[in-house]
């Protein structure tokens, strides 16, 4: 298989899945508990916790383990409203539906919900957050990078905007962070967010494990044994927390190095889609090189064939792309590409190619052969 969807999840680095397991099986105390063999597991959770921190810019203070990115989002968008009274929430369009759909929660408890329109590049304008900001908004999410478009956001600027708009009511604003680690990086602390989401098995990590940044404290809305310093409670999980922290930390020493690699790939794919007569980059002015968005991730459209039946006819030639995010693979619709106005046919015929550390570029080549004969057969 060419494996082109690494933005749903990326083949996990095997020698740290084999040494999480003897992990799991000779520091197999609970961090909790205070013998020896707790305070062991506590040690090796301590140590994890400081180098996901080193890897993300934050004080290893400031790292909440949880199961997953989508956990990560849901515990900044709900306990910043505990016992806020009538609040509003501003997010973007784009974001993903750990935010999207919990937002759409909110909003049936009575919780207005703000959304912000990106611009036709895909990105979110700073003036536009802060226009969206009222007296009484408490959160506000925007994504890092769009994991439709792969459309970077500018997450300081955003951050300026919303602090100079709303003064010393100050709204907490938080950022998706999962498609940033580990691709094009993401420091916490020189960006300025009050708080970040982050998932293992992005990065080539165990799957069930991610991580919330938190750079001011917040009320926890799920109580227990008090784990995570209140935020996450639950027995930790330390195997899973020592497996991120050793990928996070393998990503984040070789981000430039792979950065290059990545550029060059998507100039490869660019270069051969141009071939295909019909096929189109979305948005359509994105070209190669354009450091507005991430190398990692591409939309692309073949007018004319559905984007549901080119992803089966490729799996079928033996590539793996997507329609894009895999947590809403089922649904038809495409709610980033129609808020940053894309004309439905485009959209109704998008898929998503996204590369990873093992990409080839005999991966790419596959693709571009591969789609450009299912398109000449099938396109109506």
């Amino acid at each position: 298989m060419h494996y082109l969807d690494w933005a749903a999840t990326a083949p996990p680095y095997r020698d740290i899945l084999e040494a999480a397991v003897g992990v799991a099986t000779e520091r197999y105390g609970n961090p909790s508990s205070r013998h020896g063999a707790g305070r062991d597991a506590r040690a090796l959770l301590e140590s994890a916790r400081e180098r996901l921190g080193a890897a993300i810019g934050a004080a290893p203070s400031s790292v909440v383990f949880t199961s997953g990115g989508s956990e990560a989002d849901a515990i900044a968008l709900l306990s910043t409203l505990v016992g806020k009274g009538e609040r509003s929430v501003v997010i973007s369009e784009l974001e993903h539906p750990a935010v999207y759909e919990q937002a759409r929660a909110l909003e049936s408890l009575g919780v207005r919900v703000v959304r912000v329109r990106p611009e036709r590049d895909g990105v979110v304008s700073p003036g536009r957050v802060a226009e969206a900001l009222r007296p009484d908004t408490a959160v506000v999410a925007v994504m890092a990078v769009s994991n439709e478009t792969g459309a970077i956001q500018p997450i300081g600027r955003i951050v300026e905007a919303v602090r100079s708009a709303a003064g010393p009511r100050r709204p907490f604003v938080h950022c998706d962070a999962v498609q940033a680690l580990g691709t094009i990086g993401f420091d916490a602390r020189a960006l300025g967010v009050d708080g970040a989401a982050f998932s293992a098995h992005k990065l080539g990590g165990p799957r069930g494990v991610g991580a919330l940044y938190l750079s001011r404290p917040i009320s926890p809305l799920v109580l227990g044994g008090g784990q995570e310093g209140g935020m996450r409670p639950g027995t930790h999980n330390t195997a899973g927390a020592w497996a991120f922290a050793e990928a996070a930390a393998r990503a984040a020493a070789s981000v430039e190095a792979r950065m290059e690699r990545a550029r060059a790939l998507e100039r490869r794919l660019f270069d051969g889609l141009r071939a295909i007569p019909g096929a189109t980059p979305l948005p359509e002015g994105r070209l190669p090189g354009d450091e507005r968005y991430s190398p990692y991730i591409a939309c692309l459209s073949f007018p004319g064939l559905a984007g549901e039946t080119m992803t089966r006819l490729l799996d079928e030639a033996g590539v793996a792309i997507s329609t894009g995010s895999a947590c809403s693979s089922s649904k038809k619709e495409r709610r980033s590409l129609d808020a940053m106005g894309v004309d439905r046919e485009l959209s109704f015929s998008s898929i998503r190619v996204s590369s990873g550390r093992d990409t080839s570029e005999a991966d790419i080549d596959a693709f571009l052969e591969a789609a450009s004969s299912a398109y000449i057969r099938f396109r109506v």
